[in-house]
């Protein structure tokens, strides 16, 4: 798992204003802080996808604020960006107030990951506290057949 900057100061407020303030220009400088940690970091990924966002999130935001920071990151490395996630029929209560394992038994099963037979993947989040999100993620694509899932969030908190 990478993830470049502390969630605070600068950082914190660009991811906020991606995430709540609706200002897409704000994934530039996160995008380009994870691209330098990819390249210095040793991340060898082919395809670059992003932890989906919730509907009701996308539609009152008008826009998945973590595939616009996956978008960002694949143009910095030359990769294609994918939609290798989706959200499952299950869903998970908010995790704000839970903890690392209510966290991780709270995830199990809410993301379905689209054939990716032999890839590696970069997956892209916009904050990282516990990892259970990720972990989520990389389990289903790795279900879904990747061969190899790479983590990576501007912030970790």
């Amino acid at each position: 798992m990478l993830a470049p900057l502390a969630y605070e100061g600068g950082a914190r407020a660009l991811v906020l204003r991606l995430k709540l303030g609706g200002l897409r220009a704000a994934a530039d400088p996160l995008s380009a802080a994870m691209a330098a940690a990819v390249q210095t970091g040793g991340v060898r990924g082919e395809v670059v996808t992003w932890v989906p966002g919730r509907s009701a999130d996308i539609r009152a935001r008008g826009y998945d604020h973590a595939a616009v920071l996956a978008g960002g990151l694949a143009r910095r490395l030359g990769l294609p960006a994918e939609r290798l996630l989706r959200r499952s029929a299950r869903r998970p209560a908010d995790q704000t107030s839970l903890g690392a394992a209510a966290r991780r038994a709270n995830l199990e099963g809410a993301f379905v990951g689209a054939p990716c037979r032999g890839r590696r993947v970069i997956v892209v989040d916009d904050l990282v506290t516990t990892g259970a999100t990720a972990g989520a993620c990389a389990a289903a694509l790795r279900a879904a057949g990747a061969c190899c899932v790479e983590l990576i969030a501007p912030c970790r908190a």
